[in-house]
């Protein structure tokens, strides 16, 4: 699956990365920058004001974005916190009932028979009779 998404990305970047070279050859002249609030003029080449551009839009909406998801990383630590408190609530519990098994196999090794009812001696008082005669 990888190697079928490497071929894909590869497939799709190498034109891109194609008609950006051309643009660039094809784009050198120098233009003047103006940054009014400062009062500076740089000269620099069209493609490199253009690559600076798309360099401040894609760090400014990446931005933007991670801000925005703020309240969902927030929630997925709290689940994060939620569910590890909830793992060690039940190792706790399975251990407690592996302890109470050993336990209660302990107390049954043990322990001495308990008498018969009335109602089992009856029984097999009645079967016995039965068998004699």
């Amino acid at each position: 699956m990888r190697r079928i998404l490497s071929w894909i990305s590869g497939l799709i970047v190498l034109p891109i990365l194609a008609a950006v070279v051309t643009f660039s050859l094809h784009n050198k002249l120098p233009m003047g920058l103006n940054l009014w609030p400062f009062g500076l003029v740089i000269e620099l080449p069209i493609y490199l004001a253009l690559f600076a551009a798309m360099i401040v839009g894609v760090v400014v909406g990446g931005t933007a974005a991670w801000l925005g998801q703020g309240r969902v990383r927030s929630s997925l630590r709290d689940q994060a916190y939620d569910g590890e408190v909830a793992r060690r609530e039940l190792k706790a519990e399975r251990e407690k009932v592996v302890a109470l098994d050993r336990e209660l196999k302990t107390l049954k090794a043990t322990a001495s028979p308990a008498p018969k009812s009335d109602v089992v001696i009856a029984h097999e008082t009645t079967a016995s009779l039965q068998r004699l005669g």
